[in-house]
C-alpha cells in the first residue's frame, strides 16, 4: 500500500495505464483527465470550452497521495497530516527554479499495491473540505495568532477550524532573491467540499500558481465517515443516526455530514468573569450579589475559597468588585460602594490556578516579581501512574498552536516540550527545577520553579500584567506521554490573582464552550452578512445545534447509547498536480505565467457556516427557499504583506502601481443537497459577474452519487479558449453576493464562501 509518496513517471502514447519513470520526475499528460470531464459556468456564447488539461502544450502532471485515513463509521477526520515528500528527480529538477500549476484534480481512492486506484463513493465518506499547500524546504507550517473575537480571514480560509495554518519562509532562512515576486509555497483549496471531485480546478493559459523549488505538499482534509456496514445495496441507505440530525428518513445524503450536535458533545453555557491585576475593567461587575458571585468562581489561588464577603465605601480599594488574596491564609470579596479611583493590583506576588476535571488534574502558579528576574513556581496535580500535562500559552485551546508544555509521566520524571499539532512534538532545552516530586493522597504532585522569562523563544514567558493565561491540560492512558483520549483533554483559561493586593472582578459576559474549547464566532452585523439579522443560530452558544464546532477531530457523530461499528475503512486523497516550465520576463518577452492571487469572502461574514432554517409547514416545496447575502469590497480581499513569503498575499505595496484585480477564475463553495445558487454582482453597476447553478447527482455511480453536486467555476481568458475576457475590478468596487438554499428541510453548517483568483491590474484593459 503506497503511503506518504509521489508517484512519477511517463505515460507512453495513447495514455497507456502502464507507468514508466523518466529523468523529469513527471509525466506528460495523459489524454484523458483522471476524472473525466468538466464544465464551467461562463463559457463565451457559441464556443465550446475544452477542459481536457492535455490542451496545455507541454503540461505534465505529478499525482500525490495523502497518509492514510482509517475511519469507522461516524468518525470524522480534521487535522493537518504528515507532510508528503515530492520525488526527487522533481525536486532536483526545480530546484532554484519555478513550476507553474495550471491546475489539479482530486479523488478519494482505494489503493491496493499492483491495482488500479479505486475511487470511494462520497457515500461512504464525505468530504466536507480540505486545505493543502504545496511549499519548498525554506517555507515552514505556522499557526495564526488571531485574537478572540476578531474576524479574519484565516479562520474563514480554514472553514473555521481553529487550527489555522500558513506556510511562510523560515526566519532563519536568507532569501537569495528577496525582490521576486515568485511565491515559495501556494495554498489549494479552490471547491474544496462535497463538490471536490466534479468542479474544475483548471486556469487559462498564461495563467498559474507560480511556487518556487517546491518539495512538500501538505492536507489537512475534513472527511467524516457515513458507509454503512451493514448495506450492499444500489443508493445510500443510512446507519444509524443521532437524534440531532436533521435529514430525513428518505434522504440521499447522510445527516452525519452536517455535524449535528450529538449528546456525547458537552456543551456549557454560563456567565463568566476575569481577573484584572493592573489598570481596570472594560466592564465591571455593578451589584454586590453579582460580585460575590463572581469571587466564587474566580477565587483560584492557594487559599481555594472566599472567606469573607464585604460591602464597603473605601477610596482605597477599586471601584465596584475585587478580591484580596492575603497572605495570612485568607481570601475577601470586597463590593466598593465608594467613589475610588484606585485601580487594581499594585502588588509583586500572584498566584492561580486551574482545575481540569476531564484531565483529572489541578495547576497551580505563583509568580514572584521580588525575584531577580522574576520566578515562577508551578505545582502540578495529577493521576499517580500515568502521565499528565499541562500547556501554558495556547490561544486557540488547541494543540495546532505548538504551545510550550510541561510533561510529567507515570514514574515522575519531568520535561519541557513544545507541541506538535496532534504529535509529541520536540523536547526543549530543561529549564526548571524541581523542588518536589512525590504522591500525597493517591495524586502525584510536583511543584517545579523557573525565571519568568523563558529560556528559548519556544518556552513560555511568564508577564505578571497579563492576568489570564490560555491554558491545556491532558493526562494519559499510561505511565508514557503518548494520545491523551478524545474525553481526557481541556483547555480553558488560568486567572491570576494578587497577593496582598486588589484583584479586579470585571464581567466578561455570557460565554460557552463546546467539548471544553471556548465558543467563539464572529458573525458580523448588516451590511456585510445577514445571519446576526436573521438570528442565525450559528451565531450563539446558546442556539448552535450543530455544524463544525460539534465535528473536531476525532469526534464520532452518534448519540452515547449508540454503538459504533467496528469495521474501518482504509483509503487517501489523491492529488493531480498539471504545472508548465516558467521562463521568466525578459527585456523583450513577458513571463510565460502570471501568478494568480487568492481572492476570499463569505456570505455568511465570519461565522465560516451557518444553519439553514426549515420552511413552515405545508409550504410549497417551490416556494421552500432561504437566503443569505453579504456586501464587500475587493479591498476587503486583498492581503498587504511579501507575496514570496506567505501564499495568501497580494504584496506589501500591491496598491502602489495597480488600480485593480482582473478576475480570472471564480468558484464558490456549498454544500449538498440544498444548494440552489450562489451569485456575484458588482454592485456599483448591477452587473452580475458569476452565478453557479451546481449540477445534482443523478444516478448511484461515483462522481454521480445522487444527490450530491458538482459546481461549475467561473473562468475568463482568451476567446481561442472559449472563455470571455477577464473581469476588471477597482480595489473600491462594492461586491454584493447572494446565497440561496433549499429549505424543505433544515441544514446545520453550510456554507457560502467564495474562492478566487486574479492578478493585479492597471488599466481595466490590462489581461
Amino acid at each position: 500500500m503506497r503511503v506518504d509518496l509521489i508517484i512519477v513517471g511517463l505515460l507512453p502514447p495513447l495514455a497507456l495505464t502502464l507507468a514508466v519513470n523518466n529523468e523529469n520526475g513527471a509525466r506528460q499528460a495523459p489524454m484523458e483527465n483522471m476524472n473525466g470531464d468538466y464544465k464551467i459556468s461562463n463559457p463565451l456564447a457559441g464556443s465550446n470550452f475544452d477542459s481536457d488539461y492535455s490542451k496545455f502544450s507541454n503540461v505534465e502532471y505529478f499525482d500525490a497521495y495523502s497518509p492514510p485515513i482509517v475511519s469507522r463509521y461516524g468518525d470524522v477526520y480534521w487535522r493537518m497530516m504528515s507532510p508528503v515528500h515530492l520525488d526527487k528527480q522533481l525536486v532536483d529538477r526545480f530546484n532554484g527554479k519555478t513550476m507553474a500549476v495550471v491546475g489539479y484534480e482530486v479523488d478519494q481512492v482505494v489503493v491496493v499495491e499492483g491495482q488500479p486506484d479505486k475511487s470511494l463513493p462520497i457515500t461512504h465518506a464525505y468530504n466536507h473540505h480540505y486545505i493543502g499547500y504545496l511549499s519548498t524546504s525554506t517555507s515552514e507550517l505556522v499557526r495564526s495568532n488571531v485574537e478572540e473575537g476578531t474576524p479574519s480571514m484565516d479562520s474563514g480560509t480554514n472553514h473555521g477550524h481553529h487550527a489555522f495554518y500558513h506556510t511562510v519562509m523560515r526566519e532563519d532562512f536568507v532569501d537569495p532573491t528577496p525582490d521576486s515576486e515568485v511565491p515559495t509555497s501556494q495554498f489549494i483549496s479552490e471547491g474544496n467540499g462535497g463538490e471536490f471531485r466534479k468542479s474544475y480546478h483548471g486556469y487559462p493559459k498564461g495563467f498559474a500558481q507560480l511556487v518556487e523549488s517546491p518539495t512538500t505538499f501538505h492536507i489537512q482534509p475534513m472527511q467524516i465517515d457515513t458507509k454503512n456496514r451493514n448495506y450492499n445495496g444500489t443508493g445510500f441507505k443510512p446507519d444509524l443516526m443521532p437524534a440531532a440530525n436533521l435529514a430525513p428518513p428518505d434522504a440521499p445524503y447522510s445527516g452525519l455530514l452536517e455535524c449535528p450536535c450529538t449528546d456525547r458533545i458537552q456543551k456549557k453555557v454560563e456567565q463568566t468573569y476575569g481577573t484584572k491585576t493592573f489598570g481596570s475593567c472594560i466592564k465591571t461587575v455593578v451589584n454586590a450579589s453579582q460580585c460575590f458571585e463572581a469571587a466564587e468562581q474566580m477565587v483560584n489561588g492557594a487559599h481555594g475559597h472566599i472567606d469573607t464577603n464585604a460591602t464597603v465605601s473605601s477610596t482605597s480599594l477599586p471601584k465596584d468588585c475585587s478580591m484580596v488574596v492575603y497572605k495570612n491564609g485568607t481570601t475577601v470579596a470586597y463590593f466598593n460602594e465608594g467613589n475610588s479611583r484606585s485601580e487594581c493590583g499594585g502588588g509583586q506576588e500572584f498566584e492561580g490556578s486551574y482545575t481540569a476535571e476531564a484531565a483529572l488534574t489541578v495547576s497551580k502558579v505563583n509568580l514572584d516579581s521580588r525575584e531577580s528576574g522574576g520566578l515562577a513556581t508551578l505545582t502540578l496535580v495529577g493521576p499517580p501512574d500515568k502521565w499528565f500535562a499541562l500547556s501554558l500559552g495556547s490561544p486557540h485551546f488547541d494543540m495546532a498552536d505548538k504551545p510550550y508544555t510541561i510533561v510529567v509521566d507515570g514514574k515522575g520524571n519531568v520535561q519541557e516540550r513544545k507541541l506538535g499539532d496532534h504529535d509529541p512534538g520536540q523536547v526543549l532545552t530543561a529549564s526548571l527545577r524541581v523542588l518536589s516530586n512525590s504522591v500525597v493522597d493517591g495524586q502525584r504532585q510536583v511543584v517545579v520553579s523557573r525565571p519568568f522569562k523563558g529560556h528559548t523563544a519556544d518556552h513560555f514567558t511568564f508577564d505578571p500584567s497579563t492576568s489570564t493565561i490560555p491554558v491545556l491540560a491532558a493526562s494519559g492512558k499510561g505511565p508514557n506521554f503518548a494520545y491523551h483520549g478524545a474525553k481526557q483533554r481541556t483547555g480553558g483559561r488560568l486567572q491570576l490573582s494578587g497577593v496582598d493586593s486588589p484583584t479586579c472582578l470585571c464581567d466578561t459576559g455570557r460565554k460557552g464552550s463546546i467539548e471544553g474549547i471556548p465558543f467563539n464566532k464572529h458573525c458580523l452585523d448588516e451590511p456585510f452578512g445577514d445571519l446576526v439579522q436573521q438570528k442565525n443560530p450559528t451565531c450563539w452558544i446558546e442556539t448552535y445545534q450543530g455544524g463544525q464546532e460539534c465535528c473536531h477531530h476525532g469526534t464520532v457523530l452518534l448519540d452515547a447509547a449508540q454503538k459504533q461499528p467496528e469495521e474501518t475503512q482504509t483509503y487517501h486523497l489523491k492529488f493531480r498536480f498539471y504545472f508548465q516550465p516558467y521562463t521568466p520576463a525578459t527585456g523583450s518577452a513577458p513571463a510565460s505565467h502570471r501568478n494568480l492571487l487568492r481572492m476570499y469572502y463569505q456570505t455568511e461574514a465570519w461565522s465560516s457556516e451557518y444553519d439553514i432554517p426549515q420552511c413552515d409547514k405545508g409550504t410549497p416545496a417551490s416556494m421552500c427557499t432561504h437566503e443569505i447575502t453579504a456586501h464587500f469590497t475587493v479591498q476587503n480581499m486583498a492581503q498587504r504583506c511579501d507575496i514570496r513569503k506567505n501564499p495568501t498575499c497580494w504584496g506589501e505595496n500591491y496598491d502602489k502601481e495597480n488600480q485593480g484585480i482582473n478576475l480570472i477564475y471564480a468558484a464558490g463553495h456549498c454544500h449538498a443537497p440544498a444548494c440552489i445558487s450562489m451569485e456575484l454582482y458588482n454592485a456599483d453597476t448591477g452587473k452580475l459577474l458569476c452565478a453557479h447553478y451546481p449540477e445534482h447527482g443523478k444516478s448511484n455511480q461515483v462522481f454521480d452519487e445522487l444527490g450530491y453536486i458538482a459546481i461549475p467555476p467561473c473562468i475568463w481568458g482568451s476567446e481561442e479558449e472559449g472563455l470571455m475576457s477577464p473581469v476588471f475590478l477597482p480595489f473600491n468596487a462594492n461586491l454584493t453576493s447572494v446565497k440561496r438554499n433549499n429549505n424543505t428541510w433544515g441544514h446545520y453548517g453550510e456554507m457560502a464562501s467564495w474562492q478566487m483568483r486574479g492578478v493585479l491590474a492597471k488599466l481595466p484593459v490590462e489581461v
